[in-house]
Order: C-alpha cells, then structure tokens, then sequence
C-alpha cells in the first residue's frame, strides 16, 4: 500500500456519518418545535455539536492514507457515532416518543454494519502489487553505438518525464548538473560540452596541482590523479597510459569515479577544494563498467546528435561478461521499498546518500542536501517562522519532509543560503509502502550528529 493512498469506502463512510448526524440533528429539532414542552435550544445545541464534530472528523479523514483513516474511523468516528446514537435514545425516551423513532435508524444500523465488516474483510486480505515483469537481459555485444548512447541518456535523464519534475534516471545527475548551452544554474557544472572541454582542461595549472597534484591519491574515492592505468581494472580503459596519454574520455572518466580529483572554479566546497558529487560508481548509485561507457558514449555524442564519431569508448562485448548487462528499454522497473529491508538497504534503494549525511548508515555522507540530525533539528525547524507546514513533532516533521520535500526548505548555514527546492525527488509516495514509511520516519527522527 502507498503511504498517500486513501481508501474510498472510509471515506464515503465518514461521509455517510456527517449526513446521518445532519439528519438526527433537523429530526430532533422538529420534534422539539412540535412540543411545547421540550427545549429545542437545549436539544438542538447537543445535536448541533455532534453535527459540527462529526463534519470536522470527516474533513480530517481526507488528510490522512489508508491506515490512518482506519485507525481514525474505528478510534474516532465510531465512537462519535455511538454517543449520538445513545443521546438520541435518550432523547425518544426522556420525551416519551420512542414509538415514533423513524425507520431510517435500523436501516443505518444495518447499513453501518455490513459495510464496516465488508471493509474489514477486505483489508485483512493481503495486498499485492503488479509490477511489470523484470526486463530480459540482451546480447548487449550486437548493440550499435546509437543504441548504446541512448542507454547513457537513459541512465541520465530516465525514460519518463513527470510534468513539473525534472527527468532523473539512475545516474541522478540532473540533480545538480545542467546540460543546455549557456545554462550555468546548477549546483555543479553545466556538462554541454564536457566531451571536448576534457581534452583541454587536463593540461591545465589548476588540474595539475588542485585539490590534490597529479600522481597523487585522493583519499575519499582512493584514485591516483591522473593514472588512467591505475583505476580498477574493470572500469579501466584500454591501453591506457598515464597523465601524458590521458583523453577526454579518462578526463569524464575520472570525474564519475574521483569528483574530487578536479573540482571545476566556483562549484565546490571549502574553497573549491571539495566536490559535492557522490562516487556514482559506488553505492547508492552504482553504475557498472557498462554503464559509465555508455554514460560518456552520450557525454561525447549528444552536442551532435547523430554523429557518433567523437564516440572514443568500445561497444561493450558479450564475451567480456557484459551480456549480463541490460540495454535500458522504454519501461523502467520502477523502485519500491516494502519495510521488510534492513533499513540501510532501504535508505541506499531511495538513494538518500546521495545528498545527505545519515548517521548510522555507512558511507551516507552525501552534501548536496541537509545533515539528517533530525532528532535535534526537527523541533527547531518547526518553531521557524518559515515553517509552513502542518507537523508537531519530529516524526510528523520527518515523514513530511519526505512526502512533501518543499513544505520547508532549509537553511544552508555554510553557504548562508536556502538549500534549492526541488532538489530533493518529489515521488517518494509512490516508492513506499506504508510500513516502509513508517520505519524510515522512526530511524531518521532518533538520527542527531
């Protein structure tokens, strides 16, 4: 189940209760104008207010997902509904009319009841979802260098685009990066070009000797600089050499598995010596040999769409163990997290290490986003007068921070401005079911650094 799904027979229930209570509410009142000696300001005031809480209860019913409403109707409503049904016994029996009671009580006393077992009934069953069965695996060695550039936009940009949402496949890299000519708004820089601009930048001052020099190791992501035969063998590239050989292709190469070998003027941390890109090729991420090829196939091809040519990087080859590889298709499995996960392997299918520091989750030291020190930080943005939203302690703060990502956005206090809305993905509630949830809002609200 989604955490945002309502079910429509509570709702139409609590719905069904607010018209009942109209109902007993003008029934009494009439009663009272037909005789003298009853109160109708008395009777109509109690009736009046269960008509005013049972609307009110049925206006909340409509903010809350399918196991609130259940736990909200049977704690709430039901009880509501009961005490006006006993009041209005009383009030048949203290004015001695209970003969002329209407009809319409048994036939919603039986109503009520089938309905509300039906709906039991119903969500005892257990839910299943449908997902599209998993994709085939291709002989990814016949793949022409058309199709394996187009399954490194695939893994850039998805397959699909939500209207008012960026398109974000599994690379994540329009979070920050633009890919427009001329468009430098992005937290990092804009990669229009970047399949030629390699070639230069590399024999630059400002690469030789920042942030580490040339030969040097770079400790997060434990790459030599400027060593295209020293990185991993399986993402290496053929017949490659050192710095005096090294190509744009090693160059975009290098940026994908060291961010912080080069950190380009004006868009890094503690005075452009530190990236905020994570390692893509470790997890959450975790672009395989294959798939950083086919990301810098579509680096080096897209300025000229159609011309392959600049394209430096092989066709994978099935005989190399590729053929495990899959070609992106138009259909992509789409990601969710039913609960039953260790909490930190739900954390890295979500991809929250991407941006945030976790603590408790190793290797969540992502900076793109806000440390979640939430247990500390949740009561404090709540008091912020910029704070919007609709939360009153942590865990509400948490799972609406995570539902509704733009109801408050924090204060970058290094850079001493708003963190950017919309960075964080904003279709969480189609990738969590409702146990899911409530895990990650319970680990995340106990998180403090």
């Amino acid at each position: 189940m989604l955490p945002e799904q309502q079910d429509i027979l509570w709702t139409f229930l609590s719905i069904a209760f607010a018209v009942f209570a109209l109902y007993a509410f003008v029934n009494v009142v009439q009663h009272c104008r037909e005789r003298e000696d009853v109160s109708t300001k008395f009777w109509g005031g109690i009736f009046g207010a269960f008509l005013i809480v049972m609307f009110l209860e049925t206006v909340h019913m409509f903010d809350l997902n399918q196991s609130q409403q259940l736990s909200f109707f049977f704690g709430k409503m039901c009880l509501t509904m009961f005490l006006l049904l006993l009041i209005w016994g009383i009030f048949f029996k203290s004015t001695q009319i209970e003969n002329q009671s209407p009809p319409i009580i048994r036939a919603f006393f039986w109503w009520t009841t089938i309905s509300v077992l039906l709906a039991g009934y119903t969500n005892w069953l257990p839910q299943q979802r449908s997902d599209p069965p998993p994709k085939a695996a291709v002989f990814i060695g016949e793949i022409t260098m058309e199709e394996y550039a187009e399954m490194g936009r695939v893994i850039i940009f998805g397959t699909k685009q939500v209207a008012g949402q960026k398109a974000i496949g599994k690379g994540q890299c329009p979070l920050c990066h633009t890919f427009d000519a001329g468009d430098n708004i992005g937290r990092c820089p804009n990669l229009f070009g970047v399949g030629e601009r390699g070639a230069t930048r590399i024999k630059e001052d400002r690469y030789l000797n920042e942030p580490v020099k040339v030969g040097e190791n770079e400790p997060k992501s434990n790459i030599i600089k400027g060593a295209p035969d020293q990185i991993p063998e399986e993402y290496r590239r053929p017949g490659a050499g050192g710095h005096d050989t090294m190509t744009a292709e090693d160059y975009i190469r290098e940026s994908v598995m060291c961010p912080s070998c080069y950190v380009v003027k004006g868009f890094g941390k503690a005075g452009d010596k530190v990236s905020p890109m994570p390692v893509i090729v470790k997890p959450p991420i975790s672009l395989s040999p294959v798939e950083v090829n086919a990301v810098i196939a579509y680096l080096q091809s897209y300025t000229t769409p159609g011309d392959y040519s600049a394209v430096s990087v092989p066709l994978p080859s099935a005989d190399g163990g590729a053929a495990e590889e899959e070609l992106a298709s138009d259909e992509e499995a789409p990601v969710f997290v039913t609960g039953s996960e260790p909490i930190d392997v739900m954390i890295n299918t979500l991809g929250c290490p991407l941006c945030h520091t976790i603590p408790g989750i190793e290797g969540a030291v992502g900076e793109l986003g806000p440390k979640l020190h939430e247990k500390i930080n949740a009561p404090k943005r709540i008091k912020d007068s910029r704070y919007k939203g609709k939360a009153t302690n942590t865990k509400e703060y948490v799972r609406e921070s995570i539902l509704n990502p733009n109801a408050y956005i924090v204060m970058n206090e290094e850079e001493n401005e708003l963190f950017p809305e919309g960075l964080m993905p904003q279709d969480f509630k189609h990738q969590l079911s409702v146990d899911a949830i409530e895990k990650l809002v319970d680990f995340i609200s106990q998180t403090e650094g």
